[in-house]
Parts: structure tokens; C-alpha cells; sequence
């Protein structure tokens, strides 16, 4: 008899000790409110959460009358239910204090929902369509957001589908938000870390914790701006959201990150691209691009892009592009790499290399292409497998040759000759 008697007075003991550790603006309650004194329904819910509330009279109604029936509201819907707009909560242990909240821009909050299963949706971006200001719902799915007073409201989540509500002065502050379950993007679903680690180069992770990783995920499309200004990510005019957007003209103070730029790009350190860029991008130390240059890329200490290059490389130290297009051209002071593609030309300090040059490639030390049809000329070595035109070094080698050869020794095949071979 003393052994349940000391079993049940321990559980007991520790399920307070969890109401009690609860976040006391999360517990829920069900209360029945008819023409209720508004002093009474408070000390209601304070006894129903198990929680000790704190405020000063003079900051309500206290004779404002309530009639109110919930079932199952976190304690923080019902408050903000019973009392209305312009109060702030501040929870200490198993206290909450009540405030005034300080006059400030429109701010929506509330819970987002999957009606299906009644659960709450965690990990949610929620974005103001106008000024790209955005939040993620927290494990409660719980989100606050300030908004244009007069703005639409989009809500993402991977696996559920697009949800976008309008906002107008009018609205309540208090927004409860449902998003329906898409069985599609289930369908579609991968794993987040292995996706972004996948994606991101080592000089991009120096950012990764500046990123929004749900965001990044959670928004599907790019969306379009003008104009951008940022001192850093996150801490410009396209908020979190500056990885998904694609700017006209963008200004980076020290460094950003974009989606996509289509005219111009200046970053005084960096910038650090996502998608596709056209037009001229200028970063002082690097810039760093995922997608497609169609453009211009000047970089005081290198270049990259991520897929194909159409245009040209301009960098203080080296260049690297995954693929060439025709026409298209690298200049560094030490090096160029291009792993396939057809360069027009390639000049560097000391070494280049590519697949294929149609144009001229030189360097102060090295070169080295699959096939050369025009000029390869190096101060020491120069290889391709086919050379159709001229190779100029002190060494060449090259296993077929239309053309030329100039140098101290020169490779043909299987024929070493020296000066002059063609």
C-alpha cells in the first residue's frame, strides 16, 4: 500500500515538474466565457495553465465583459482572444507577465495548422510578399511577422502545399493559418543536409549559418526585385529571403546573397550567386556563381561558375568555370580552368588549362588542352592531344599535330623534334 501510494505521488510529482517546464504560452486549456468580467476570465486561465499571472491594473478592462468558448487553445490564443490588440507576454518559469506592447509597425502572429491531422506545423516560411520579410514557425508552429498594413502573406513548407492569405489594415493581428498536405512533394522530398552540403562550396559555407535553411528549402520559386541593397546576408532589403531572389541591379556593401542577377552586381568583398547571372557581376575579392554567366564576371582575386560560361573571366589571381560556350574567354593573373567547353582564349600568369581552345591560349609557364585550334604559346611547356595551328614554348608536346611547332624540343606522336616540326 505505501509502495503505490509513493508510485503515484512520484508521477505526479513529475508531470508538474513538466507543466511546469512547458512553455506556459503553449499549455492548453479549455475555458466558457458568458458576460464574463474580463478580471475574472484572467485569473480563469492563469488557474487553468497552472500559472501564475502578473500586471498592473491600470493596463486593461478590468469590467470589459467576455464571452468566449474554447476547446483545447494554447493559453497564448486565449489570451490574445480576451484581451485584443497591443499586449505583450514575457514567460519566467511558471510566471507570465503581462505589458503593454510598445506602439510599433502592423505585426500578425499566430499558429500554423494542418487541418487534417489538427497537429501544428514546425518549420514553416512565412513571408510578406511586399517587403520579403520573413519568419519560420517554431516547434509550436508558432510564428510572429511585422507586415505591411496592407500586404499578402505567403505561407511555404516542403511536403505542403503553397498557402497565401491578404492582410489590410483591418485584419487582426492574430492570424490562425492552415496549410493542406501535398502528397506530390512527398513524393519529391530529399534530404535537406545532404541536398545543401551537396551544393555548397567551401567559401559559401562561411555563410551557411548566416542562411535560413528552411527557407532555402521551403520556397520553391524565385521571386524578382529591381533593386537590392545589402551590408551582409540577411542583413539587406531582401531579408532571409535574398537566396531565392533575383535582382536587376544589386549592391553589395561587403557581401551578399542572391538567387540570380540579370544587369549589374557590385560586392565590396563578395558576392555569392545561386542561380543564373547576365550582365556584369564585380566583386572585389570573389565572386561565386552556381548557375550560368551570360556576362561579365571581374573578380579581384577569382571567379567562379558553377555551369557554363558565356562571355568572359576577369580575376586578380584565377578563374574556374565548369563549362566553356564559344566566344568565351578567361584572363587571370595565375590561372584559368575550364573543364569542358570551347574557349575563344585564355591568358594567364602561369598556367591554363581547358578543354578545347578555338582562339589563342597563352601563359607564363604552362598550358594544357585537349585540342588547340589556333595559338597555344607558353614561356616553358605546352600540351594538347590535337593541335591544329601553332604551339609556341620552350617544350611542346602534342600526340597530333596540323600545323606548327616552335620550341627547344617538340613532340609529335612518337617524334621528338627539336626547334621546328610540322
Amino acid at each position: 500500500m505505501l509502495r503505490s501510494f509513493f508510485i503515484i505521488s512520484l508521477c505526479v510529482f513529475i508531470a508538474s515538474l513538466q507543466a511546469q517546464a512547458s512553455d506556459v504560452l503553449e499549455r492548453y486549456i479549455s475555458v466558457g466565457f458568458k458576460q464574463t468580467s474580463l478580471k475574472e476570465a484572467l485569473v480563469v486561465i492563469s488557474q487553468k495553465g497552472g500559472f501564475e499571472l502578473s500586471y498592473n491594473s491600470h493596463i486593461i478592462d478590468s469590467g470589459k465583459k467576455i464571452s468566449l468558448i474554447t476547446n483545447n487553445w494554447t493559453v497564448r490564443e486565449t489570451l490574445y482572444e480576451v484581451l485584443g490588440e497591443g499586449y505583450e507576454f514575457k514567460s519566467n518559469g511558471n510566471y507570465l507577465i503581462l505589458k503593454k506592447a510598445k506602439p510599433q509597425r502592423k505585426e500578425i502572429y499566430g499558429y500554423v495548422k494542418d487541418p487534417s491531422t489538427g497537429n501544428r506545423v514546425a518549420n514553416a516560411t512565412v513571408y510578406d510578399t511586399k517587403t520579403l520579410r520573413s519568419t519560420t514557425t517554431d516547434k509550436n508552429g508558432y510564428y510572429k511577422l511585422q507586415v505591411k498594413k496592407a500586404t499578402q502573406i505567403a505561407i511555404t513548407r516542403v511536403d505542403y502545399q503553397d498557402t497565401v492569405i491578404s492582410i489590410s489594415v483591418q485584419s487582426p493581428r492574430l492570424q490562425r493559418i492552415e496549410m493542406q498536405y501535398d502528397t506530390v512533394k512527398q513524393r519529391k522530398r530529399f534530404n535537406l543536409e545532404r541536398t545543401m552540403d551537396e551544393t555548397l562550396s567551401k567559401a559559401e559555407r562561411f555563410f551557411k549559418a548566416t542562411m535560413d535553411r528552411w527557407t532555402a528549402v521551403n520556397v520553391a520559386d524565385s521571386i524578382h526585385r529591381h533593386f537590392q541593397i545589402s551590408f551582409l546576408p540577411k542583413m539587406g532589403s531582401n531579408h532571409k529571403l535574398s537566396a531565392k531572389v533575383v535582382n536587376d541591379w544589386s549592391l553589395n556593401v561587403l557581401a551578399g546573397v542572391s538567387g540570380g542577377n540579370r544587369i549589374l552586381e557590385v560586392g565590396g568583398l563578395g558576392n555569392f550567386t545561386r542561380g543564373d547571372m547576365s550582365g556584369v557581376q564585380i566583386g572585389g575579392l570573389l565572386n561565386e556563381l552556381w548557375g550560368n554567366t551570360r556576362g561579365v564576371q571581374i573578380g579581384g582575386i577569382y571567379n567562379k561558375t558553377g555551369e557554363s560560361l558565356h562571355g568572359a573571366q576577369i580575376g586578380g589571381v584565377f578563374n574556374l568555370s565548369n563549362e566553356m560556350s564559344d566566344g568565351s574567354g578567361q584572363v587571370a593573373g595565375v590561372f584559368n580552368h575550364a573543364s569542358e567547353g570551347r574557349a575563344l582564349y585564355q591568358f594567364a600568369g602561369v598556367v591554363n588549362k581547358a578543354e578545347e581552345v578555338k582562339g589563342f591560349q597563352a601563359a607564363g609557364v604552362v598550358n594544357i588542352a585537349q585540342e588547340v585550334s589556333g595559338v597555344q604559346a607558353a614561356a616553358i611547356f605546352n600540351q594538347a592531344k590535337k593541335v591544329k595551328g601553332v604551339q609556341i614554348g620552350l617544350f611542346n608536346s602534342a600526340k597530333e599535330v596540323d600545323g606548327l611547332q616552335i620550341g627547344l624540343l617538340n613532340r609529335s606522336g612518337k617524334r621528338v623534334v627539336p626547334l621546328f616540326n610540322w
